[in-house]
């Protein structure tokens, strides 16, 4: 083929490609297989040619995109579009998540009020005369400022993400055992803040505890709801045979898990470095600490507002979930 014919051939083809920006990485990688046929072409009948040294320039301009669209891309997908979406299109299950974690924590509050005992057998007899001779020096949130925030900070980690684990993973028994640790933790909750508002400081101790408790707790209701995904898939397969329901259980409800990683470790940083800031109470503490730990508490509601609940909402009604796992080959 002579080389006339051959650009005249490729030309739109080459135009084409050299002007447009494609997101999809399956027409990216079409178009580099492409030059790199046209490219091999040329060295071998065009060796010095211009054309030779354009298309190696074209082909060296796609690959880079390719790398670039395979490693920019895959964090900010995941939490832009990928785990929000996940999260909306099983909005239901947050929300039963959500209302259960709730009401587990209102049951151990109401269990706390009426039983004289039931805060000491939760919480240890131990732990309940440390926070109430903190409430007798003034400082009843000291708990929070009693270890060295770098060995606090892996400490309520590393617990934490076991917790986390435990009530993921148990949710492979039909959703039965994170319906049980879930329950377990919900009334821990409730019966720890009743245990400050018996002291008449249970505003503040609202407060200052959620100022990690708001990520916390978040990411605990998720590891429930991925829980309950791994369950549900397997027990209502839908159209889908049971494997099938149960492999996009186990996907989904994998990267919820995987989602909560960050905010884990957040809320255990806030819990470690800021949360011991309000250690003596909103009302002893100086203004400008007073300022800042308010700013971090709302920060953390309007985060968990607006991502899990507004946002995930609003991205589902754009693109549905399997048009978007299936253009990433995933199911």
């Amino acid at each position: 083929m002579r080389e006339t014919t051959f650009i005249d051939r490729n030309r739109t083809k080459w135009l084409s490609i050299e002007a447009q920006e494609k997101d999809n990485p399956d027409e990216v990688a079409n178009d580099f297989i492409d030059l790199t046929s046209d490219l091999s072409y040329a060295k071998s009948h065009f060796p010095h040619s211009k054309i030779t040294s354009y298309l190696n320039f074209l082909a060296s301009k796609v690959y880079k995109s390719i790398f670039e669209t395979k490693s920019k891309p895959l964090f900010k997908n995941f939490w832009k579009n990928e785990f929000p979406l996940i999260i909306g299109h099983n909005r239901k299950v947050l929300i039963i998540s959500s209302v259960f974690f709730i009401l587990f924590v209102i049951l151990g509050a109401i269990c706390s009020v009426l039983e004289v005992d039931f805060i000491d057998a939760v919480m240890g007899r131990g732990y309940v005369e440390i926070t109430e001779n903190n409430i007798r020096r003034g400082k009843p949130f000291d708990i929070y400022a009693s270890e060295q925030p770098l060995k606090m900070f892996l400490t309520i980690f590393s617990n934490n993400f076991a917790v986390g684990l435990i009530i993921y993973i148990s949710g492979a028994l039909l959703g039965i055992g994170t319906f049980f640790h879930t329950f377990k933790n919900g009334l821990m909750v409730g019966t720890f803040l009743t245990m400050f508002f018996k002291h008449n400081l249970g505003f503040q101790a609202f407060a200052v505890i959620m100022l990690h408790g708001t990520l916390e707790l978040m990411g605990l209701v998720l590891e429930t709801m991925a829980g309950l995904i791994l369950g549900l898939s397997f027990l209502f397969p839908h159209t889908l045979t049971r494997w099938q329901s149960f492999k996009k259980g186990l996907m989904e409800s994998g990267k919820i898990f995987i989602g909560t990683f960050p905010i884990t470790l957040l809320a255990a940083f806030i819990e470690s470095y800021i949360t011991r800031l309000g250690n003596t109470g909103f009302k002893n503490t100086p203004l400008i600490i007073t300022i800042l730990l308010l700013l971090v508490l709302v920060a953390s509601w309007v985060f968990i507002v607006y991502y899990f609940f507004i946002y995930s909402k609003k991205l589902t009604q754009k693109v549905s979930l399997e048009e978007y796992l299936k253009s990433k080959h995933e199911i």
